[in-house]
Protein backbone atom coordinates (compact mmCIF):
# COMPACT_ATOMS: atom_id res chain seq x y z
CA UNK A 1 0.00 0.00 0.00
CA UNK A 2 1.11 3.28 -0.59
CA UNK A 3 2.07 5.90 2.32
CA UNK A 4 2.17 9.56 1.95
CA UNK A 5 5.06 10.65 3.14
CA UNK A 6 6.02 14.76 3.82
CA UNK A 7 8.22 15.04 0.26
CA UNK A 8 5.32 14.06 -1.96
CA UNK A 9 4.70 17.35 -2.98
CA UNK A 10 7.88 16.92 -4.94
CA UNK A 11 5.85 14.13 -7.17
CA UNK A 12 3.05 16.59 -8.05
CA UNK A 13 5.73 19.71 -8.34
CA UNK A 14 7.52 16.95 -10.04
CA UNK A 15 4.40 16.14 -12.94
CA UNK A 16 4.03 20.06 -13.53
CA UNK A 17 7.64 20.80 -14.08
CA UNK A 18 7.64 17.70 -16.02
CA UNK A 19 4.54 18.78 -18.14
CA UNK A 20 6.19 22.06 -18.65
CA UNK A 21 9.54 20.52 -19.92
CA UNK A 22 7.45 18.58 -22.34
CA UNK A 23 5.39 21.30 -23.39
CA UNK A 24 8.74 23.13 -24.27
CA UNK A 25 9.97 20.93 -26.07
CA UNK A 26 7.12 20.43 -28.23
CA UNK A 27 7.50 24.07 -28.83
CA UNK A 28 10.94 23.75 -30.73
CA UNK A 29 10.85 21.98 -34.08
CA UNK A 30 12.25 18.65 -33.70
CA UNK A 31 11.11 15.15 -34.58
CA UNK A 32 11.25 13.35 -31.07
CA UNK A 33 7.98 11.37 -30.24
CA UNK A 34 5.98 12.63 -27.25
CA UNK A 35 7.94 9.21 -25.32
CA UNK A 36 11.37 10.38 -26.08
CA UNK A 37 10.58 13.93 -24.95
CA UNK A 38 8.64 12.80 -21.57
CA UNK A 39 12.31 11.12 -21.03
CA UNK A 40 14.22 13.64 -22.07
CA UNK A 41 12.10 15.34 -19.18
CA UNK A 42 12.95 12.60 -16.69
CA UNK A 43 16.56 12.21 -17.48
CA UNK A 44 16.59 16.62 -16.99
CA UNK A 45 14.55 16.12 -13.24
CA UNK A 46 17.33 13.30 -12.11
CA UNK A 47 20.28 15.02 -13.26
CA UNK A 48 19.10 18.08 -11.44
CA UNK A 49 18.10 16.25 -8.00
CA UNK A 50 14.01 17.20 -8.06
CA UNK A 51 13.27 13.37 -8.37
CA UNK A 52 14.95 10.12 -8.05
CA UNK A 53 15.45 7.71 -10.67
CA UNK A 54 12.19 5.94 -9.14
CA UNK A 55 10.28 8.97 -8.74
CA UNK A 56 10.89 10.08 -12.43
CA UNK A 57 10.09 7.18 -13.84
CA UNK A 58 6.78 7.19 -12.25
CA UNK A 59 5.85 10.81 -12.91
CA UNK A 60 6.88 9.83 -16.28
CA UNK A 61 4.63 7.38 -16.17
CA UNK A 62 1.65 9.03 -14.95
CA UNK A 63 2.40 12.21 -17.36
CA UNK A 64 2.03 9.68 -20.95
CA UNK A 65 -0.98 7.84 -19.28
CA UNK A 66 -2.68 10.67 -18.66
CA UNK A 67 -1.73 12.78 -22.19
CA UNK A 68 -2.59 9.25 -24.01
CA UNK A 69 -6.08 8.98 -22.03
CA UNK A 70 -7.14 12.89 -23.77
CA UNK A 71 -5.66 12.06 -27.02
CA UNK A 72 -7.47 8.87 -27.11
CA UNK A 73 -10.65 10.49 -25.51
CA UNK A 74 -10.43 13.39 -28.35
CA UNK A 75 -10.05 11.13 -31.64
CA UNK A 76 -12.93 8.68 -30.42
CA UNK A 77 -15.18 11.33 -29.68
CA UNK A 78 -14.48 13.97 -31.47
CA UNK A 79 -15.45 15.80 -28.44
CA UNK A 80 -13.21 18.74 -26.95
CA UNK A 81 -10.89 18.56 -23.72
CA UNK A 82 -13.78 20.13 -21.66
CA UNK A 83 -15.43 17.01 -22.52
CA UNK A 84 -12.88 14.92 -21.70
CA UNK A 85 -12.07 16.77 -17.70
CA UNK A 86 -15.55 16.28 -17.14
CA UNK A 87 -15.94 19.83 -15.21
CA UNK A 88 -15.65 23.15 -15.84
CA UNK A 89 -12.67 24.71 -17.61
CA UNK A 90 -12.70 27.55 -15.23
CA UNK A 91 -11.78 25.21 -12.47
CA UNK A 92 -8.52 23.79 -13.66
CA UNK A 93 -5.31 27.05 -13.64
CA UNK A 94 -5.19 28.62 -17.17
CA UNK A 95 -1.31 28.06 -17.25
CA UNK A 96 -1.71 24.38 -16.46
CA UNK A 97 -4.80 24.39 -19.14
CA UNK A 98 -2.69 26.06 -21.64
CA UNK A 99 0.43 23.69 -20.81
CA UNK A 100 -2.18 20.67 -21.21
CA UNK A 101 -3.97 21.47 -24.19
CA UNK A 102 -1.03 22.41 -26.21
CA UNK A 103 0.77 18.86 -25.76
CA UNK A 104 -3.10 16.79 -26.34
CA UNK A 105 -3.24 19.24 -29.89
CA UNK A 106 0.33 18.65 -30.72
CA UNK A 107 0.74 14.62 -29.86
CA UNK A 108 -2.97 13.67 -31.01
CA UNK A 109 -2.01 12.40 -33.97
CA UNK A 110 0.86 10.38 -32.54
CA UNK A 111 -1.19 9.22 -29.65
CA UNK A 112 -3.76 7.92 -32.19
CA UNK A 113 -1.49 5.40 -33.28
CA UNK A 114 -1.53 4.21 -29.44
CA UNK A 115 -5.60 4.29 -29.40
CA UNK A 116 -5.38 0.45 -28.67
CA UNK A 117 -2.79 0.68 -26.13
CA UNK A 118 -4.54 3.86 -24.61
CA UNK A 119 -7.62 1.97 -24.25
CA UNK A 120 -6.35 -1.31 -22.28
CA UNK A 121 -4.40 0.71 -19.96
CA UNK A 122 -7.32 2.89 -18.16
CA UNK A 123 -6.40 2.16 -14.97
CA UNK A 124 -5.40 4.41 -12.07
CA UNK A 125 -4.35 3.45 -8.70
CA UNK A 126 -4.81 4.84 -4.85
CA UNK A 127 -1.18 6.55 -4.47
CA UNK A 128 -0.71 7.68 -8.02
CA UNK A 129 -0.27 11.16 -9.10
CA UNK A 130 -3.10 11.79 -11.75
CA UNK A 131 -3.48 15.34 -14.29
CA UNK A 132 -6.72 16.79 -14.25
CA UNK A 133 -10.23 14.98 -14.98
CA UNK A 134 -12.74 12.69 -13.32
CA UNK A 135 -11.82 9.23 -11.58
CA UNK A 136 -14.61 7.05 -11.12
CA UNK A 137 -14.33 4.24 -8.59
CA UNK A 138 -14.21 0.68 -10.14
CA UNK A 139 -15.94 -0.98 -6.99
CA UNK A 140 -18.96 1.95 -6.08
CA UNK A 141 -18.90 4.27 -8.98
CA UNK A 142 -17.82 7.12 -6.60
CA UNK A 143 -16.20 10.16 -8.51
CA UNK A 144 -13.45 12.42 -8.04
CA UNK A 145 -12.82 15.38 -10.09
CA UNK A 146 -9.09 17.22 -9.65
CA UNK A 147 -8.25 20.45 -11.11
CA UNK A 148 -5.04 20.37 -10.67
CA UNK A 149 -2.19 17.01 -10.72
CA UNK A 150 -2.92 15.29 -6.97
CA UNK A 151 -2.48 12.11 -5.45
CA UNK A 152 -5.29 9.60 -5.85
CA UNK A 153 -6.47 8.83 -2.77
CA UNK A 154 -8.71 5.92 -1.78
CA UNK A 155 -12.33 5.93 -2.73
CA UNK A 156 -14.10 7.93 0.17
CA UNK A 157 -16.96 6.16 -0.02
CA UNK A 158 -15.68 2.42 -0.22
CA UNK A 159 -12.37 2.88 0.55
CA UNK A 160 -11.51 0.85 -2.87
CA UNK A 161 -8.27 1.86 -4.54
CA UNK A 162 -8.71 0.91 -8.36
CA UNK A 163 -10.54 3.97 -11.17
CA UNK A 164 -11.34 4.56 -14.24
CA UNK A 165 -12.03 8.13 -16.36
CA UNK A 166 -15.85 8.84 -16.68
CA UNK A 167 -17.64 10.86 -19.14
CA UNK A 168 -19.64 13.80 -16.89
CA UNK A 169 -20.16 13.85 -12.62
CA UNK A 170 -20.77 16.45 -10.18
CA UNK A 171 -19.46 15.01 -7.54
CA UNK A 172 -16.38 15.65 -4.98
CA UNK A 173 -13.71 17.94 -6.26
CA UNK A 174 -10.01 17.14 -5.43
CA UNK A 175 -7.29 19.59 -5.86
Amino acid sequence: MFTMQNNDNKLLSGYQRMMTRVKDALDTPATLTLREHIEAAKEKAIALEELTVEEAERIGHYLFRDLQDAAHYLSETEQGLKEWARFDLALIEDKLLDMFSFMVDHTRSELDAWAERARLATEWMSGEVTGPGTLQCDNCQHSLQFTQPAYIPVCPNCGATLFKRVMDTDDEAVS
